[in-house]
């Protein structure tokens, strides 16, 4: 579904010039749920931005369904981050003067669809994610995991084949994280295919392939080689 090959990002000139991402190749299938791993300043969240079309890259190649991502068209690339991607960040990113449906619906209303319609899949949404009694609410009145759910709501609310995590229990206390945790699980089983940067183990144990990134490169894509896991 999702391949890179001999992608590379830099930021800056001159002296200033930071290679983020070093020729990264990596390939995720469809109803896969991947964690990226690696320190800070290890191009985690670079190469997020790129798989959701976010951030061009500068040499190599993104294959998404066997079709080259053109980069270079902003009508595409929004095309493509409408229809096909999720987001969910570490902190919700929620609009404060914004309730709870109305947060949700953003992503709906530029997709054109009519109120009646919107008014089904938010609640729909917030109803899957077991916070439909606080669509009237406001951020700020939610908790912090309400708040995850309310924005991992929006991410799914225009059904997406793909959704994208940067650390999404960051900003949550160990059992709110797991309750997150398990949501993308249960999406993860409805067919969903979720690509999760943590630098949280425990996150990244309930994969099912673990990505690792050092300095710009995958030191590990999470596959099994060959006569791995096999008794002797």
């Amino acid at each position: 579904m999702i391949e890179l090959r001999d992608v590379c990002k830099t930021f800056g000139k001159k002296e200033a010039r930071v290679e983020a991402l070093r020729g990264i190749s990596l390939s995720v299938e469809e109803g896969e749920l991947v964690a990226i791993m690696g320190k800070s300043g290890s191009g985690k969240s670079t190469l997020l931005n790129i798989l959701g079309g976010m951030m061009s890259v500068d040499s190599g190649e993104y294959l998404y369904d066997d079709k080259a991502v053109n980069f270079k068209s902003q009508r595409e690339l929004t095309k493509f981050r409408r229809n096909e991607v999720g987001f969910v960040v570490q902190y919700f990113a929620l609009a404060d003067d914004l309730n709870i449906f109305q947060n949700v619906a953003l992503p709906l209303k530029y997709q054109g669809y009519s109120g009646k319609k919107i008014k089904e899949m938010v609640m729909q949404a917030l109803r899957e994610l077991e916070i439909e009694d606080k669509a009237k609410a406001y951020p700020s009145e939610l908790s912090g995991g309400q708040q995850q759910r309310a924005a991992i709501a929006r991410a799914i609310v225009k059904q997406p084949r793909v959704i994208l995590a940067d650390e999404p229990t960051g900003a949550l206390d160990e059992a709110t994280g797991e309750a997150v945790q398990e949501i993308f699980r249960k999406l993860n089983e409805k067919g969903k295919t979720i690509i999760i940067v943590t630098h949280d183990a425990k996150v990244a144990e309930h994969c099912g392939r673990i990505i690792y990134v050092k300095d710009g490169m995958v030191m590990d894509d999470g596959r099994k080689k060959k006569g791995e896991g096999v008794m002797a």
